[in-house]
C-alpha cells in the first residue's frame, strides 16, 4: 500500500545537520574522543510508571544489566547502557526516578543474553527474553501509547521506517549497516502477533528493496511532515477501532536492535542521532552515531555559543528543554539548540516581516517560497488567547479527526465525546503542527497527553 498525505509542513528551519553519517562523535579538535566519563539511563519519559531501582550509588554494573524494573510489570526492566560503578541515582518531584548515571569504565563489562533463533523461539519465551533485556520498553501499544502490556496480543504491529521530523536523520543512515539485523528483528515481531507487521518506509527508499518476512508488509509514503507519525500509518492501513483493539508500534532502529540482541546475544549500546539547530555555530551539525544516554555536555562542547540557548532533546517540535548537566532522553535521535528570545519587537505587526517566517501569511514572507530557512528563536510572538481560527489546524492535520473539537472535548473531560472525535487514533505528537502553527499559542500536544493518561486511567481503573 502506498501512503501519500497532502496536508502537513515541513517547517523551513535553518541548522539542518549534514546528509551523511559520521561514525563517531568529533571532538572540538576533530578528533575521535575516548568514551565519555559518564552515561545515563534517562527515566523521565516513564514518570508514569511505578519504578522499582534495582542498584545504589557504588554499585558495579554491566551493559545490560538490570537497572529498574517496572513494579507494575515485574521482568520487564530497564538495563544499562554503560558499564562501570552507579554515581547517582536522581530523583525529581515526589521522589519519582528521573536518571540513573554511571560512571563509564575504561574496560567495561557486558551481559551476554541467550541468542535467539527465530525458528525456535516461542512467544513466550521471547517475550520474557525482551523484557529481561530492557528492550520490550521500546513497544508501545495503541490506544493511547502506552507501554505494550506483553499480555495482550496485539493484532498488528506498525514499524516506523521513515522520519519527516525537524532535523530527524534519514532512516537508512540510522540503519546504516544493520539491514541484517532489522530483517530479524521484523521475523521475531511477527511471532507475537497473529495479524501482520506493517513496515512503512519512504516510496524511494532502499530500505523497501530488501527480502522481507512473509508476515511482513511492507508499504510505502510520501508527504511533507508528519508523514512519519504512526497515526497516519495506522489510520491509512488499519484503523483503530475501539478501545480493546490492540496494536503496537516500534521505531526501525529498535527492531534492529532487537535483531542484534538475537544474533549476539548483547545489548545494542549505539544510536545514530543528528545535532542541529539555528543556533548550532556553522559547520558544527551533523549526523552522529553516539552511545545511549550521552551526555549533553559532550553534544555541546565547541558547538554552542556563549549567549542565551535552549537546549532540546529530541526535535524543535517535540523534543524536550535540557541543561548541560543532563543526558539523552530515552530514544531521542534529534539534539538540537534554538537561540533563547523572549522580547516582542516593537510595531512588528506594521512591518513587511520578509525575514519572519509566517504560516497565516500575516508577513509577506507568507506569499512568497523558496526561501532557504529561518532562524527560528523560543520567541512565541504572542500570549496564550482563546481558539480564533481552526481552518488553520486541518492544513496541517492529515488525520481524520476535527482537531479543536478534539482537543476542546479534551480540556472539557468529555471523554465520551472526545472517543467519538477520534481520541483513541491519536497520539500528542499529531497535534505538533497544529500547536506550531496556533495563533492562540495553545499548547495541544500537552493536552492531549494529558488527556490521553486522564482517560486510560479511567478506563483502566481497578484492572
Amino acid at each position: 500500500m502506498h501512503i501519500q498525505i497532502k496536508k502537513g509542513l515541513d517547517i523551513p528551519i535553518k541548522g539542518s545537520p549534514a546528509g551523511h553519517l559520521l561514525p563517531y562523535l568529533a571532538g572540538v579538535d576533530g578528533q575521535q574522543p575516548k568514551n565519555p566519563l559518564q552515561i545515563a539511563l534517562d527515566l523521565k519519559p516513564f514518570q508514569d510508571l511505578r519504578m522499582r531501582v534495582l542498584v545504589k550509588k557504588g554499585d558495579n554494573v554491566k551493559i545490560g544489566q538490570p537497572l529498574a524494573e517496572d513494579k507494575d510489570v515485574p521482568g520487564r526492566y530497564f538495563v544499562s547502557p554503560a558499564g562501570g560503578v552507579v554515581a547517582d541515582v536522581r530523583r525529581g518531584h515526589k521522589r519519582v526516578l528521573e536518571d540513573i548515571i554511571i560512571d563509564v569504565a575504561d574496560k567495561e563489562e557486558e551481559v551476554i543474553f541467550t541468542t535467539i533463533d527465530p525458528k525456535q523461539i516461542s512467544k513466550d519465551r521471547l517475550i520474557e527474553l525482551l523484557m529481561e533485556a530492557g528492550l520490550f520498553t521500546a513497544i508501545r501499544t495503541r490506544p493511547f501509547s502506552l507501554l505494550a502490556d506483553p499480555f495482550k496480543k496485539p493484532r498488528a504491529i506498525f514499524v516506523k521506517g521513515l522520519e519527516s521530523a525537524p532535523f530527524a536523520p534519514a532512516m537508512e543512515l540510522q540503519l546504516q549497516g544493520l539491514e541484517k539485523e532489522l530483517i530479524v528483528g521484523l521475523e521475531l515481531l511477527s511471532i507475537l502477533t497473529d495479524g501482520k507487521v506493517h513496515f512503512v518506509c519512504r516510496e524511494e527508499s532502499s530500505l523497501c528493496d530488501h527480502t522481507y518476512p512473509p508476515k511482513v508488509n511492507v508499504h510505502t509514503a510520501s508527504g511533507p511532515h508528519p508523514i512519519s507519525n504512526y497515526s497516519v500509518h495506522i489510520q491509512s492501513i488499519a484503523p483503530i477501532m475501539g478501545i480493546d483493539d490492540v496494536v503496537w508500534t516500534v521505531h526501525a532502529a529498535d527492531v534492529a536492535a532487537i535483531g542484534h540482541l538475537a544474533l549476539t546475544g548483547k545489548y545494542q549500546t549505539k544510536r545514530v542521532i543528528s545535532i542541529a539547530g539555528p543556533a548550532i555555530l556553522k559547520g558544527k551539525t551533523g549526523i552522529f552515531t553516539i552511545r545511549r544516554g550521552y551526555p549533553i555536555s559532550a553534544l555541546i562542547a565547541g558547538r554552542v555559543p556563549n549567549e542565551s540557548t535552549r537546549l532540546i532533546s529530541g526535535d524543535p517540535l517535540m523534543g524536550v528543554r535540557v541543561t548541560a548537566n543532563d543526558y539523552m532522553r530515552f530514544g531521542d535521535v534529534v539534539f538540537c539548540a534554538i537561540p533563547e528570545n523572549n522580547t516582542r519587537e516593537f510595531g512588528h505587526f506594521f512591518r513587511l516581516g520578509m525575514h519572519k517566517y509566517s504560516f497565516s501569511k500575516a508577513y509577506l514572507s507568507g506569499h512568497f517560497d523558496g526561501h532557504d530557512g529561518y532562524d527560528f528563536t523560543t520567541n512565541q510572538h504572542g500570549e496564550h488567547r482563546a481558539f480564533v481560527d481552526s481552518s488553520l489546524y486541518d492544513k496541517v492535520m492529515p488525520l481524520d479527526v476535527p482537531t479543536m473539537l478534539l482537543v476542546k472535548a479534551i480540556m472539557a473531560e468529555d471523554f465520551d465525546l472526545a472517543s467519538d472525535l477520534g481520541l483513541l487514533e491519536v497520539d500528542s505528537e499529531d497535534f505538533a503542527l497544529p500547536t506550531f502553527v496556533c495563533p492562540s499559542k495553545m499548547e495541544m500536544s500537552e493536552i492531549v497527553a494529558a488527556g490521553l493518561r486522564r482517560y486510560a486511567l479511567e478506563c483502566f481503573a481497578g484492572v
